[in-house]
């Protein structure tokens, strides 16, 4: 008998749309009504984590937003709240067409580094990236709760504020390591913040999206000049950070290693090998550093590979010469902590490197034909990850 009930309500209700469509005039949805905000807003991954750069606190994730309803919608508004139990300690706002959309990229996107109207219609999903943000001695979210606002008009549409399941923030710290490299005038391209090229890195993999390099690094190395190479830079031996040493970042278990793959021509738009699952990441090297943390070096140079499978390595045992393999367009090293032993199927972790040097710089190019790295005041820091575009040596 009760099974009977559910076909009947849906019946009625189906039946109470079609009958409002002949009303005139039509009323408008009453506003928050959540019969006609018909969207389905999901945050991910399962817990956010905590970094600490730039001598401030951070944390980086997603919301997934699908249209399930017949019209369009437009997000009005994105607001993140961090919570400890009841209270707020950390509320951060977005609202107008260009800020919404430099935090959003529908599914489908071609080009995810450019800002895009944020609107979706009926079917379509988008994903908001939200990177939140604190001093590091203020006190800390412990959940993080996330609202939309949309305006949507037309039939059967609802506009108000949708809040999604709250994200519980991982307490633990980030993982303490050595840095892979060493010298000086290490450029930290790609680096955390919002707006990063890994930043909208989604692979979807098995019916998930990961984002394995959510806070992964590409080294390159400047010259005096403020640029990567010196000379043809057709060449991959004309750039500064080329073969140059790549050690363990700790002690730990090599659990992958990939060589044989050719380097391509820097720059030049095409790439040695077709690139796929296997040869996204190019050479390289994944070692398990313990606790559910992997630490992955990527783009090496063949035949410089110096470990295998199995191999127990320590904290600056070299492992490999950086270079120019796989989805790479110039000579660098992409290093990423994920909690898998994976590149594409993974979520990836914060990591603090336990000392270097942080340069306040700047590339000076008045002079076009001779431009200049322009190094000011330089910090000692402990225990951070570089942020985007910072200048470190190590």
């Amino acid at each position: 008998m009760h099974r009977l009930r559910l076909p009947a309500l849906v019946a009625l209700t189906l039946f109470a749309f079609a009958r409002s469509s002949f009303a005139e005039p039509k009323p408008p949805p009453p506003l928050n009504d959540p019969l006609y905000m018909r969207v389905i807003a999901t945050p991910w991954p399962p817990q956010a984590a905590i970094l600490d750069g730039g001598g401030r606190r951070h944390s980086a994730y997603e919301l997934y937003v699908t249209n399930f309803g017949r019209t369009p919608f437009k997000v009005m508004r994105v607001d993140l709240e961090g919570k400890d139990g009841d209270k707020i300690v950390l509320s951060q706002s977005v609202s107008g067409d260009d800020p919404i959309g430099a935090m959003f990229m529908p599914a489908q996107n071609l080009d995810p580094n450019k800002a895009k109207d944020p609107n979706l219609m009926p079917g379509q999903t988008g994903v908001f990236f939200l990177f939140a943000d604190w001093l590091s001695g203020q006190d800390g979210p412990k959940t993080f709760d996330t609202a939309i606002t949309i305006e949507q008009h037309g039939e059967r549409a609802g506009s108000g504020t949708i809040h999604t399941t709250p994200l519980a923030v991982n307490q633990d710290a980030p993982i303490v390591i050595h840095s892979p490299l060493q010298g000086k005038n290490w450029l930290a391209a790609n680096g955390p913040s919002n707006t990063s090229a890994h930043r909208r890195a989604i692979l979807p993999v098995n019916g998930e999206p990961h984002i394995g390099q959510r806070y992964a690094i590409d080294w390159v190395q400047l010259g005096d000049d403020g640029q990567t190479f010196s000379g043809d830079k057709s060449l991959n031996s004309s750039y500064h950070a080329w073969d140059q040493l790549i050690h363990a970042v700790g002690d730990g278990t090599i659990v992958e290693v990939q060589d044989g793959i050719p380097e391509n021509v820097p720059n030049s738009g095409k790439l040695a090998v077709p690139i796929s699952y296997e040869t996204l990441a190019g050479n390289h090297i994944i070692e398990d550093l313990g606790g559910g943390h992997f630490g992955a070096y990527a783009h090496l140079r063949p035949g410089t590979l110096k470990v295998k499978v199995g191999d127990h390595v320590h904290a600056g045992d070299v492992i490999a010469h950086l270079g120019n393999t796989g989805n790479s367009s110039e000579p660098h090293l992409h290093f990423q902590v994920c909690d898998a032993p994976s590149f594409p199927a993974s979520e990836g972790l914060p990591f603090a490197i336990d000392k270097y040097t942080y340069q306040d710089y700047k590339i000076d190019k008045s002079k076009p034909a001779q431009p200049a790295l322009v190094l000011k005041s330089s910090h000692a820091m402990t225990r951070q990850e570089p942020m985007e575009d910072e200048l470190d040596s190590f």
